[in-house]
């Protein structure tokens, strides 16, 4: 068991550590996108300077790594399943601790990908596919609030942040006393909030960036 669960976090981190925008950017415009820009790796920045077709290859390319790294955790680790807890509003189904744990490591490779000397991106796209394997139905619908609020503010830290709490609390509120589903859903909202450090900033001074 221990084993297994070591695998899937070395797979999910390496899986994590293939960045999108790194490689649309060399594959595209010739660049490393890490050097132009907010010097971030992610799909707000690969769209700021790109354009939107290559942010969206970037994007999709990031919420699979989430959803490959997460599938795969739950093959490497199949019997890893938690009770489900019990959420305000009923029973939740269990969640495989394999999908947690590869779903987790493919956000820190992300944030940190050894290949590119431990400068990637902010982790929410890929968090994204990790909470569409962990609980789908809300996660669409924080997806199509979070969309309709980056349209409204052009500002897509706003959504990003707002929507790693909402998956937070929805995991607190819908499957609560599930150990692993809470506590690595606290643990992409701490990830994330703390890659977004500067983005917090700006916004506290009105000087966020917008697409």
């Amino acid at each position: 068991m221990v084993l297994r669960c070591i695998l899937a976090a070395a797979a999910g981190y390496l899986i994590g550590c293939i960045s999108f925008g790194y490689v649309a950017g060399k594959l595209f415009k010739g660049k490393d996108i890490r050097e132009v820009g907010s010097g971030n790796a992610g799909t707000a920045n690969v769209i700021r300077n790109y354009g939107w077709a290559i942010g969206l290859f970037t994007f999709v390319g990031d919420v699979a790594k989430g959803v490959g790294a997460a599938l795969l955790g739950s093959v490497l680790v199949p019997e890893g399943m938690l009770n489900g807890g019990f959420g305000i509003l009923g029973a939740a189904d269990p969640v495989a601790i394999g999908v947690c744990i590869g779903g987790l490591a493919a956000v820190l490779g992300h944030i940190w990908p050894v290949f590119l000397k431990f400068r990637g991106g902010k982790g929410v796209a890929t968090s994204l596919g990790v909470f569409l394997m962990m609980m789908p139905l809300y996660t669409a619908v924080v997806l199509g609030f979070c969309i309709i609020l980056i349209a409204l503010t052009r500002t897509m830290s706003v959504g990003s942040l707002t929507g790693t709490l909402l998956m937070t609390v929805c995991s607190l509120l819908f499957y609560f006393g599930d150990i692993w589903h809470n506590a690595t859903c606290v643990l992409l909202f701490l990830l994330v909030f703390y890659s977004h450090r500067a983005n917090l900033k700006r916004l506290a001074e009105g000087k966020e960036n917008q697409l």
